[in-house]
């Protein structure tokens, strides 16, 4: 793109672009040659074909767990139904990557999945036929056409849904939840949000004026990331007011197919504000709960001046001004069906009949000898320096049991146990919920309803996942017991989790592995003797083994 007086001095980034960036707009790939009749990008025809063309990579999502949502419900005052035979609907349930573990750890719950993509359904139903699930029911359908027939459901998940589909679908989304959801049930939502997501569409804007006339998803990719390094690369006039939408181009280009396409690249794609979003669930008889995530709610961090002006809102603007001190771009909101007079307030004593369990990253982050940089972030709101170091402490006790999760009267006992160690004098800490409450706010500590019959221990004899187990033999990544997709690179270590299916014994297991290696299939080396029990030690300790 050549210079023209008018733009000499223009500070856009176009303008200002590195040489590769112009390169990249002169030479954007292969385009429609005369007029070209375009779909709408929106139909349910453009779609299929689009992820029928570029498959949507799905995985697990532990916020939309019935377990998670469970959890945050009952430390907001509601009592949701019990998961253990609940019904869940999971629309745009894609190959199933969601839907499918839940099922497997909970079997006598029952589980509906609904895709618009053939494609998509008829992976989901092989999954389904090879982990011979029988508590899954599978529709090929836009969610406008589901039966009348589906029945009240307990959980409704909709990731990835909401703002990726034209307002009339958005409606029916919400007009669905109304006459489905049970009286006590939850709705999963994620979406797109205000105001972050203004920089995301200036991204996406400019993408889609360089490729919409480019013909083919791989070229249209190609010319989309091509084009995100160009603009994200620094140049010598970048001005300060860049550096958001340098930073988006260069996250965009390291994006993946799957997450380009049918996220920043998505038609439809609409942010909403939090206000207009929970306008939207009222008009159906639905209430905002809380966030899945409860640390998405916490103020910590935020300046003086705009805690000071939260204090005195209402749970509703509080959530809207949050968004706007930090830019949120990206919501995992629980609804529910209104209610009359609910203040939906987190008391610390709605604990005291859970579980709680150290979260993953603390985990990850006491392996990389950062706990301590961690914890002392992780407690503003205990001020007090032995009340500190009692909060640090159960921490540290949580991370060496994990991936156990003891219920909140084991907790209360350790603590008990502890207190009676310190020295006379010592002033009393808050009670066991109170910190355990302010740590599940910080997101260092996890709150559940139940717990899978995962061990800590391999034993003799280890068994994995069925699921766990089914995934090691067909990619990299795997589901574990607390639904978090984990990458197992490892071919080796892939290659033993898929055999552990409890019938056999370490030293089976090492001479399995050595026969694998003999016989030329591919691995990183011999498993046996240390080497075996270090990666059962780990796969016990990512929540990948049964009891």
């Amino acid at each position: 793109m050549a210079d023209y007086p008018g733009h000499r001095h223009c500070p856009c980034v176009a303008c200002r672009a590195a040489p590769a960036a112009k390169q990249a707009l002169a030479n954007p790939g292969r385009r429609a040659s005369g007029i070209r009749i375009l779909k709408d990008p929106t139909s349910n025809a453009a779609l299929i074909e689009k992820y029928d063309a570029v498959p949507y990579e799905g995985q697990s999502n532990a916020l939309s767990h019935p377990d998670t949502m469970a959890a945050v419900a009952r430390l907001h005052g509601l009592e949701p139904p019990p998961i253990a035979r609940c019904r869940v609907l999971e629309v745009g349930c894609s190959e199933g990557a969601n839907l499918l573990p839940m099922a497997a750890t909970l079997p006598e719950a029952m589980f509906v999945g609904c895709d618009l993509s053939p494609r998509a359904i008829d992976a989901a139903s092989r999954a389904v036929a090879d982990l011979g699930l029988s508590n899954v029911i599978l529709h090929r359908a836009d969610l406008r056409e589901l039966p009348a027939t589906l029945g009240e459901f307990d959980y409704i998940i909709a990731h990835g849904v909401y703002s990726w589909v034209p307002a009339p679908v958005r409606d029916a989304l919400f007009d669905l939840a109304s006459r489905c959801l049970s009286r006590n049930g939850l709705m999963f939502v994620s979406y797109n949000t205000y105001p972050g997501c203004h920089v995301r569409r200036a991204a996406w804007e400019i993408m889609h004026l360089h490729i919409d006339a480019i013909e083919g998803a791989a070229a249209r990719l190609d010319a989309a990331r091509v084009l995100c390094k160009a603009l994200g690369e620094p140049a010598m006039t970048q001005i300060d007011s860049d550096a958001a939408l340098r930073g988006e181009f260069l996250r965009l280009a390291r994006q993946s197919d799957s997450a380009l396409c049918h996220d920043d690249l998505a038609q439809p794609n609409d942010p909403v504000y939090f206000r207009d979003f929970v306008a939207h669930a009222e008009r159906h008889g639905l209430q905002f709960l809380a966030e899945a995530k409860l640390s998405m709610m916490s103020d910590a961090g935020v300046a003086p001046g705009i805690r000071q002006l939260l204090a005195g809102m209402d749970r509703l603007s509080r959530e809207q001004y949050l968004d706007f001190a930090r830019l949120r771009r990206f919501r995992s909101s629980l609804l529910c069906r209104a209610r009359t007079g609910a203040d939906f307030a987190l008391r610390p004593d709605r604990l005291a009949n859970l579980l709680v369990c150290a979260s993953s990253g603390v985990v990850r982050a006491a392996a990389e000898g950062k706990l301590a940089q961690l914890t002392a972030a992780s407690s503003p709101g205990i001020p007090d320096p032995n009340q500190a170091a009692d909060a640090n402490a159960l921490l540290r006790w949580l991370v060496e049991i994990f991936p156990r999760t003891p219920p909140v009267s084991e907790v209360r006992e350790w603590h008990r146990e502890r207190l009676e160690k310190q020295p006379r004098g010592t002033p009393p800490p808050p009670s066991v919920e109170a910190l355990l409450l302010e740590a599940c706010i910080s997101g260092v500590v996890e709150a559940h309803v139940w717990t899978p019959a995962l061990v800590c221990d391999a034993g003799e004899r280890p068994l994995a996942s069925p699921v766990a187990r089914w995934q090691a033999r067909n990619g990299e990544q795997i589901t574990n017991l607390r639904h978090e997709t984990l990458t197992l690179k490892d071919v080796s270590a892939r290659r033993l989790l898929a055999l552990l299916d409890g019938t056999r014994t370490r030293d089976t297991l090492a001479k399995a592995s050595s026969e694998a290696l003999a016989g030329g299939l591919p691995g990183d080396g011999l498993i046996a003797g240390a080497d075996l029990d270090d990666y059962l030690n780990q796969f016990a300790k990512h929540a990948l083994l049964l009891r």
